[in-house]
């Protein structure tokens, strides 16, 4: 299963390709859910330092807590179990957002199974571009050809499985 990764440079960085500390100094941000950010979201929350999330997330959850209290029965379960859910789709995506206001940069996306795969993948291809060499994707994209002729319903062409020619029972 292959993931995709943004690729987050410092402010202060020139060329990630210069130099093997320029290379350690990116940070590949994975858009997927999160299960530590799940399970412990405010300890994930203080571990990559997002002052700003912790305070949102803070009072989004004293707010439906309280909420859900008032109700009472299953609904503070539920509520927080929504939150951590919702907190573990989004947290890379806050965590971005976070570093991007720091100022940091997107340099760009890169694909792969784990972090080590698309770090190697990114720098191969940055390798590439630097030295003008056109950048090959692995497995090209598939050519659609449409044949045949494309059967029409009034003036508007219809895509999807062709008309063939009726028999009558």
């Amino acid at each position: 299963m292959s993931s995709t990764y943004y690729v987050m440079a410092p402010p202060d960085l020139k060329d990630p390709v210069a130099s093997p500390h320029e290379a350690d100094r990116l940070v590949f941000v994975p858009d997927r859910f999160s299960w530590p950010a799940f399970a412990f979201s405010i300890i994930w929350i203080l571990w990559n330092r997002l002052w700003l999330v912790l305070l949102g997330y803070l009072v989004v959850t004293l707010v439906l807590e309280t909420a859900a209290a008032v109700t009472g029965g299953a609904a503070p379960m539920v509520a927080g179990l929504a939150v951590s859910i919702l907190f573990g789709f989004e947290a890379n995506s806050l965590r971005r957002w976070s570093m991007e206001r720091a100022g940091w940069r997107v340099l760009g996306l890169a694909c792969g199974s784990d972090e080590t795969e698309a770090e190697l993948r990114f720098f191969h291809a940055m390798q590439n571009k630097a030295a003008g060499k056109a950048v090959v994707r692995e497995t090209p994209a598939p050519i659609v050809r449409l044949s045949g002729i494309i059967p029409r319903i009034g003036t508007e062409r219809v895509v999807g499985l062709p008309l063939g020619q009726e028999t009558s029972r």
